[in-house]
């Protein structure tokens, strides 16, 4: 069983070093975990509405796409899909080096992977 703060406090773990948000949604973009700083011009469950949009888009050029790297004007966001059904994804600083934003990615994705495969399993 996934618990709501434990998740949280699971995503919060990543938010150091130059990162300072992570999000957990399904492909359609619904929310269901976000940490991070609120004063951003977007919201969150609006970001992760748009970023679900964007791996849908790209998702459609490229077979089997595993990993996105987003280079916006004030920061990256890396995004990956956890269990085939849903996305995490993480925002850091423009200063911040990527290999260590997208290692961080990588080991909440395989932390994440068996307990949302149970539930998903469950649901099914």
């Amino acid at each position: 069983m996934l618990r709501q703060k434990a998740l949280v406090d699971v995503l919060g773990q990543v938010n150091t070093s130059g990162v300072d948000g992570s999000w957990l949604f399904n492909k359609e973009g619904l929310l269901l975990a976000y940490v991070g700083s609120e004063q951003k011009e977007v919201a969150s469950n609006v970001s992760s509405a748009l970023l679900a949009s964007v791996w849908t888009a790209l998702e459609r050029r490229a077979n089997d796409l595993k990993e996105t790297i987003l280079v916006l004007e004030d920061g990256v966001i890396v995004c990956t899909l956890v269990a085939r059904s849903m996305m995490l994804a993480i925002r850091a600083s423009n200063q911040t080096d990527l290999g260590l934003v997208r290692a961080k990615l990588h080991s909440l994705s395989a932390y994440l992977e068996q307990p949302i495969l149970s539930i998903s399993h469950d649901l099914g």
